[in-house]
């Protein structure tokens, strides 16, 4: 399969000290990008509005992935994906280096509230939940499919009810694993069998089980899912979206950190005015994703 190499390549690495940053040695493989240089003079305000720290380091370190395509992805031992041409976009639009980190997504917010990673694009919920941990600058339209094998649906739809008495399967920590389990409680209301839940460490690992027969259906985000089961046609047949999950996808940040929230805001618009952020969705496939404006905390603000 040949996917767009529309980035200057990134050669993956070792995990190491930031400084000024705190991130930690280990927490994932390091990307850098030598492209943005650290602003000439650090004691004037920035053009980009960042915070002062960011601007002394001369970079911005973001936690990412390395197995969701079309988003974040390794092909040959090189990471790319619509993120990482976004991130490729925001550095550009920042004027300092994003120096891209190789994280677990069960590490992430975490991470974030303790200061390793200053921001994420990992396509993660805005959900009031996470709300408590962090802030999240929502950039895109999202939601979570409904996927079965080609053929055997079985009377699978898109309402919770119709996924009662089957195997769902999700990766774990994410979005839909919470959706699911707190409407579990549809099944008995509606006199169903309940759904049984089935957590995955990853995208590939859930599309897996789907098609060796572990799991009946899998519900996963519409950023990368259709994209997928289009790849695999003869094997996979998407639903459609399920029914009350909408939450924006957001970049999540330290809660301490507002200076830095509405200067993200402020790159994502500039994007999605100059069109920047349309092309590069249009080159992955993701077009459905470009919002309409681009918010902090689901409109809700800092």
């Amino acid at each position: 399969m040949t996917f767009p190499k529309t980035i200057e390549r990134r050669v993956l690495g070792t995990a190491a000290t930031v400084a000024g940053l705190g991130l930690l040695v280990g927490c994932g493989a390091v990307i850098p990008n030598e492209g943005a240089q650290p602003a000439d003079d650090a004691s004037e305000p920035h053009a980009s509005g960042l915070p002062n720290e960011i601007v002394e380091a001369g970079k911005l370190v973001i936690a990412t992935g390395e197995n969701t395509v079309p988003t974040h992805f390794l092909e040959d031992g090189e990471l790319i994906g619509f993120n990482i041409d976004i991130a490729d976009a925001l550095e550009e639009q920042l004027g300092v280096e994003i120096e891209l980190v190789v994280a677990p997504f069960d590490s992430l917010l975490g991470g974030i509230a303790a200061g390793r990673y200053d921001a994420g694009l990992y396509n993660v919920s805005d959900r009031p939940d996470r709300r408590e941990v962090v802030d999240f600058v929502d950039y895109a339209n999202s939601g979570s499919v409904v996927v079965a094998r080609e053929g055997e649906t079985d009377g699978i739809g898109t309402s919770i009810v119709s996924l009662c008495g089957h195997t769902i399967g999700v990766n774990g920590g994410g979005n839909e694993f919470t959706v699911l389990q707190d409407q579990s409680h549809v099944c008995a209301e509606e006199g169903k069998e309940p759904f049984s839940l089935e957590t995955f460490q990853n995208d590939g690992a859930t599309h897996q089980a789907l098609l060796s027969g572990r799991i009946e259906v899998l519900v996963d985000g519409m950023t990368a899912t259709p994209y997928m089961v289009s790849q695999h046609e003869d094997e996979m047949e998407l639903v459609g979206k399920l029914e009350g999950d909408s939450a924006p996808l957001g970049m999540p940040i330290a809660k301490d950190r507002p200076e830095l929230a509405e200067a993200l805001k402020a790159a994502w618009e500039a994007l999605l005015e100059n069109g920047r952020y349309s092309e590069i969705a249009e080159e992955w496939s993701e077009a459905a994703l470009v919002p309409d404006a681009i918010t902090i905390n689901d409109g809700e603000g800092l």
